[in-house]
């Protein structure tokens, strides 16, 4: 299979038209289709199904999908690390953080990785954690934060740092005649949450099982910038980290009740065990490590460190991480 054919493959899989496609590659659609339909003959199989509205992919467009988006970032990083030469490591690395970890993190590891390794590409991707482990299983990203994830093989993860979850409402709604709040006051409360399988849902889930209530669950939102605008609007209540809820919060838009106990998220980095990395992956591993270490002791991330005697995963033989 072609590179180029393989890259006009990913581009139309991503726009769902051959046209946006096409516009975006500032070629002609003809150009695409014929390189689409050399690997459609060399496969024998359609890769897309048209409809009135574009197209979306079959099975074997699928399945095509995700190997080769795999592959194709491997040989970016190969083209990258070949052409830096004596100029220092380079190459390019996907890391996907959740928004709320990332208000925190990306900002300073941006700053120190780019010091040490001024000719890495660093590719940041933001979302909710569900999203996030599909991006790391298919090979979208080359490693992960993520709250909470299931254990599954294949991958290496270490936990970070625990996050305070809040419960977050509008001023002036306050929902008790006290300063806390506890996981059966969700079923009072109109709440505004993600849907499943997102990991703060999946937990909050666990939770209310064990108190054996059920929660009055107003809207489903799968954005953070969305659920606290409709917060600010006295919507509803959601449960967020500080992260997620800073800059409101400082400006006086929203009030944040603790959890009584306490409740935590646990923000883990997860990375593949068995894929192929460069050595600077790892490098940006220990540099993540360093970053939330610093953050917390600082006290610019309000948490509770994890990651305090785990060992960096190595390319020379060394230990892997254990959660």
């Amino acid at each position: 299979m072609e590179t180029r054919a393989l890259r006009y493959f990913q581009i139309v899989a991503e726009f769902g038209s051959y046209s946006r496609g096409a516009e975006f590659l500032r070629i002609s659609q003809p150009a695409v289709s014929r390189q689409i339909q050399k690997l459609e003959d060399e496969l024998g199989r359609p890769l897309f199904r048209r409809h009135g509205h574009g197209v979306t992919l079959t099975d074997a467009g699928r399945i095509l999908l995700e190997r080769s988006q795999d592959v194709l970032r491997q040989l970016e990083q190969t083209r990258a690390e070949i052409q830096g030469g004596k100029s220092g490591p380079s190459g390019i690395i996907a890391l996907a953080v959740p928004p709320a970890a990332g208000h925190f993190l990306v900002p300073a590891l941006v700053e120190r990785f780019g010091v040490a390794f001024p000719n890495v590409f660093l590719k940041i991707v933001g979302g909710f954690s569900g999203y996030i482990h599909e991006w790391l299983v298919r090979g979208q990203v080359d490693l992960a934060c993520v709250h909470e994830p299931l254990p599954q093989r294949g991958f290496e993860a270490t936990p970070l740092v625990a996050e305070q979850v809040y419960l977050v409402g509008k001023p002036g709604l306050a929902p008790f005649k006290r300063d806390f709040a506890r996981i059966e006051d969700l079923a009072e409360l109109p709440l505004i949450l993600p849907s499943r399988p997102n990991a703060s849902r999946r937990l909050l889930d666990g939770w209310i099982a064990q108190k054996g209530v059920s929660l009055n669950v107003k809207i489903e939102v799968d954005d953070h910038s969305i659920i606290r605008a409709l917060v600010k609007q006295g919507v509803g209540f959601s449960l967020l980290t500080r992260g997620a809820i800073d800059a409101e919060l400082r400006r006086g838009e929203v009030t944040a009740l603790p959890f009584r106990p306490r409740t935590d998220w646990q923000l883990t980095l997860v990375t593949s065990a068995h894929r192929p990395r460069p050595a600077i992956v790892d490098a940006l591993v220990r540099t993540i490590r360093v970053t939330v270490r610093d953050l917390v002791a600082s006290g610019a991330w309000p948490g509770r460190l994890l990651d305090r005697h785990r060992e960096i995963p190595s390319r020379d033989g060394g230990r892997t991480i254990h959660s």
